[in-house]
């Protein structure tokens, strides 16, 4: 029987709109596009996830072989587009509160640089209030899929894996929590999910 619903947070719980963010603070679509395409588009960015280099650290990664003009522009995004990145589905309250009120425990387990968590804390994230408990990556040095991070959750929550399931938008991140024991779903869109979900239930 499950007992507890694990939720990954960017493109599950919450909408990453990064190009669109930029072109709201001004950027052109191609600057936006080079831009994702030197961030999250790159694999420096799983270091920024992982929270072993500070986000100068980070940046300065990111900065690796680019041509001045668009570091100038990472700078750019670092310091105003990178805020307004993220907001809550219009579905995910509303989600969260009819399984909380079912009696299940939510969680979170997500990859997410540690500053970034904090600032979309508190002007991002509407639903932080019905989570029993979190693991994120950039404070605890580990990334999905890695084992350890799924092994985290489950103990400090002491988490039996078969009563769990989770949900995530990656298909690696799913197979990493079966590897662990734990039910899983690849989030395709909120009414698949949905759909998925209660056949577990």
């Amino acid at each position: 029987m499950i007992k507890n619903i694990i939720f990954d947070v960017g493109n599950v719980l919450v909408e990453v709109r990064s190009v669109d963010a930029m072109l709201e603070q001004g950027f052109s679509k191609e600057r936006a596009e080079r831009i994702y395409a030197a961030t999250l588009g790159n694999p420096g960015w799983k270091e920024m996830d992982r929270g072993v280099l500070s986000r100068e650290e980070c940046i300065a990664l990111l900065k690796k072989g680019l041509d001045e003009p668009l570091q100038k522009d990472l700078d750019l995004y670092f310091e105003k587009a990178v805020w307004h990145f993220v907001r809550p589905f219009p579905y995910t309250r509303p989600w969260l509160e009819e399984l909380k009120n079912k009696g299940y425990k939510l969680y979170i387990l997500s990859n997410y640089p540690s500053w970034l968590w904090t600032a979309n804390s508190e002007n991002a994230f509407n639903f932080l209030d019905l989570i029993d408990g979190k693991v994120v990556s950039g404070f605890e040095k580990v990334i999905k899929p890695d084992a350890a991070i799924y092994e985290l959750l489950l103990s400090r929550y002491k988490l039996v894996p078969s009563e769990s399931v989770f949900i995530d938008d990656l298909a690696v991140n799913i197979e990493g929590a079966k590897r662990q024991g734990i039910n899983g779903i690849q989030f395709l869109s909120h009414e698949d999910a949905v759909s998925k979900l209660a056949g577990l239930l």
